[in-house]
């Protein structure tokens, strides 16, 4: 008996699956299947098959076994491979210009003009098991390169402490020492930044957020004063912690309006009691000098010249130092103001000090976009573009914003002189 059978589907699977499922339904009978239009037509002669009252429901059967090995094959492939492993790869290009008068040039020498790589960096990222993560990144544009900048592990779901992490890492205090370079507003971090905050140190340390994703902590304990690979030599201090916790008061349409709030502390015990509070003018050009010179003639990097800095006190003699900070972030849809303050307490000779620093700026994305904020880590996220930046039909203007910062720096106190 030949019976003619038209089986219209929305979706194809595959050829190959589809003559499975009818190789499996009408036996090994002779089948031809073309593809049309809107659908697939099977002929086929079968002697009895049709006659069986069972027919519908094996033909049921065999479609959910086909819907389930689909399922299988799509969780199978959406499933996490562990150990993984993501590269990554980012840089920064610089070219500055310097104007100077009589005065900076006596108190600071010819500031060169130039251009350099200021950040140029390879990572790999990745998880080795559910809760195991790890991050490994180089920088080939500091001096002493290539240096070591975030190279740690990390255990998730730890109880009481959330996550616990270990190796070098940016420390919990201030949003710009937190956020990543890729998000801030400018490519400098503020005047607040190298004399008070303690940025990337060795450690051991802990995070967590709220369920509710409206506030977040973080401490740590470390080593300070390493040098540019991670390695810290004395038996005289040189070691610190910091604590910083966030709130969101307000979290409003989907993120594009927020407020953020923050504190933290910093205290330092200096590597052999010294340290000398310093800042660059949020603005850094640099190169390495010639050094030594073999019989090729050609000179190996040697040191490093560049922008230098414009307040420093020297070296001092402190046994320790606290810090304390708050952060401030506020967003509007393309308009944003970000600030914070910080003021460092020690004691110089006996005599107690206090440097305050403070910060303010504000921003405006002329494209409409608005300054994304990392719930779970309290800090300043990626900025996606509404349209690509390109010159093809597919392309668009990209993401444009026009910002403007204040800084104000005091380093003179009670016997310590680092100008203002």
């Amino acid at each position: 008996m030949s019976r003619k059978f038209r089986i219209q589907q929305a979706r194809l699977v595959g050829v190959s699956l589809v003559m499975a499922l009818c190789s499996g339904l009408f036996g090994q009978q002779s089948s031809v299947v073309s593809e049309q239009a809107y659908g697939l037509e099977v002929n086929t002669e079968s002697s009895g098959l049709l006659q069986s009252p069972d027919t519908e429901s094996v033909t049921e059967q065999r479609l959910a076994e086909l819907e389930e090995m689909v399922r299988e094959l799509r969780e199978k492939s959406a499933k996490k491979t562990l150990p993984s492993v993501t590269i990554n790869g980012v840089f920064q290009a610089d070219v500055g210009w310097i104007q100077q008068d009589l005065a900076s040039r006596q108190k600071y020498g010819d500031i060169q003009d130039g251009a350099d790589f200021r950040r140029a960096r390879l990572s790999a990222k990745g998880s080795l098991t559910e809760t195991t993560n790890y991050f490994f990144q180089m920088d080939f544009g500091f001096f002493g390169r290539p240096t070591f900048t975030d190279v740690w592990v990390e255990q998730t779901q730890v109880p009481l402490l959330g996550n616990v992490r270990i190796g070098q890492w940016k420390q919990p205090f201030g949003l710009e020492v937190v956020s990543s370079f890729r998000y801030t507003t400018f490519m400098e971090r503020s005047l607040l930044f190298q004399p008070f905050t303690p940025f990337r140190h060795m450690g051991v340390g802990f995070y967590d957020h709220t369920e509710e994703l409206d506030a977040t902590w973080a401490a740590s304990v470390f080593r300070s004063g390493q040098d540019q690979f991670g390695g810290t030599l004395t038996d005289d201090g040189g070691w610190g912690t910091a604590e910083r916790a966030t709130m969101l008061p307000m979290w409003e349409e989907d993120g594009k309006r927020y407020l953020h709030l923050g504190a933290g502390h910093f205290f330092h015990a200096p590597p052999d009691e010294t340290y000398n509070f310093r800042t660059i003018p949020e603005f850094y050009i640099g190169a390495n000098g010639p050094g030594a010179v073999g019989t090729s003639g050609q000179a190996v990097p040697g040191g490093a010249n560049g922008t230098p800095f414009f307040l420093a006190t020297g070296n001092l003699n402190l046994s320790s130092c606290n810090v304390m900070g708050s952060e401030l972030l506020w967003v509007d849809g393309p308009i944003s103001l970000q600030s914070e303050a910080m003021v460092t307490m020690c004691d110089f000779q006996g005599q107690s000090c206090a440097l305050p620093g403070v910060y303010a700026q504000a921003g405006w994305f002329l494209t409409g976009e608005h300054r994304p904020y990392d719930r779970r880590l309290g800090t300043i996220d990626r900025v996606i573009p509404k349209e690509n930046f390109g010159y093809n039909a597919a392309g668009g203007s990209g993401a444009w914003e026009v910002a403007a910062r204040f800084s104000w720096l005091n380093l003179n106190d009670n016997g310590i002189q680092g100008d203002s």
